[in-house]
């Protein structure tokens, strides 16, 4: 398992014992492992991050330029939330084994902005 995916989710543990945070299902956790997979040859690595609903987000940050949001489920579902200069994006789309083409577009454009 990715190290940053290990981190997220022991940090995860205590919020899931005491405060009612779902369990990432094991289908969660293999979407993240090879959404990890897909990005690690990025300039820079997402932040990775268990959420309160159980899905795992990964989000990048580009200065004053934007940041980018992707978030992996159990269902198959990719979904991403940005802010790109003027613009914001909200889409959900079905995720395999390579990065959905809007996903992959919008992490190109905020990593090239950030330099």
């Amino acid at each position: 398992m990715h190290a940053a995916l290990q981190a997220a989710l022991e940090e995860a543990r205590p919020l899931i014992a005491d405060r009612g945070w779902l369990q990432p299902a094991e289908a969660t956790v293999d979407a993240a492992g090879r959404l990890l997979e897909l990005v690690q040859k990025m300039p820079r690595p997402p932040a990775v991050q268990v959420e309160p609903d159980g899905t795992i987000s990964f989000e990048w940050e580009a200065a004053d330029h934007g940041w980018l949001t992707l978030t992996v489920d159990d269902q198959g579902q990719l979904t991403h939330s940005a802010v790109l200069g003027d613009d914001e994006f909200t889409q959900a789309e079905s995720f395999g084994d390579t990065l959905p083409d809007w996903a992959g577009t919008l992490l190109q454009r905020l990593l090239g902005a950030g330099h």
